[in-house]
């Protein structure tokens, strides 16, 4: 169990290093504007908000990818979020010395989020 008063969500990475989810939630990365979440075939839960967020965002034309994420790209995304059902779209602000602006895309799949758990 995560219990950590400083730190609201952890990490995790798979056993070649892989960047694939949050210890509650699932993690997608902006680089250069195309939405790009970890590919979870080989391990962990794919989460129903992470398949709604998919869905809304290729509805509404913006470029998804489903693949490996390494942890430099990670570090070098423009922005990156979690999200789970409960709370929806969480913007990651910092990860140790990197930190990060919440951008536009976050913004969107934050009004997304907002209106499925609303519905």
């Amino acid at each position: 169990e995560w219990h950590d008063a400083e730190r609201a969500e952890g990490l995790m990475l798979d056993t070649s290093d892989r960047v694939i989810e949050g210890v509650y939630s699932n993690l997608f990365v902006v680089s250069a504007g195309v939405l790009v979440t970890a590919d979870l075939s080989r391990c962990v839960v794919a989460g129903v908000m992470r398949a709604e967020l998919l869905a809304q965002a290729t509805a509404q034309d913006i470029e998804c990818q489903v693949r490996d994420i390494s942890y430099a790209e990670l570090l070098a995304a423009d922005e990156v979020m979690l999200c789970n059902s409960i709370y929806g779209v969480w913007p990651v602000r910092a990860l140790l010395a990197r930190h990060w602006s919440v951008g536009p895309l976050t913004r969107k799949l934050q009004a997304i989020a907002r209106d499925l758990l609303d519905g």
